[in-house]
């Protein structure tokens, strides 16, 4: 798990089928005090989030398996997923 600050949204005219309905989510990774940590990512989000909130993330091979559905065999194209929109940390 890895903290981030959601900075925006992302259009895709295109997306392979098994995204579609997925939004894409512009983050700026970060530590737990939300300073940025490195550049920009793009991530799948299923949850919903918005411009400035705290979310949680994951990479890789797991990022495939946050989207909803998702079968553990699956070829899904996705390097990120948000997991989670932190209320605190404490």
């Amino acid at each position: 798990m890895q903290f981030a600050l959601v900075k925006g949204s992302v259009v895709a005219t295109q997306k392979v089928k098994e995204l579609e309905g997925l939004t894409l989510k512009v983050l700026i990774p970060c530590n737990e005090k939300r300073e940025p940590l490195s550049d920009a990512i793009v991530a799948i989000d299923s949850l919903g989030t918005r411009a400035g909130d705290f979310v949680m993330w994951v990479g890789k091979r797991e990022a495939s398996l946050a989207i909803p559905g998702a079968k553990l065999a699956n070829l899904y194209p996705v390097d990120a997923a948000v997991t989670g929109i932190i209320d605190a940390v404490g």
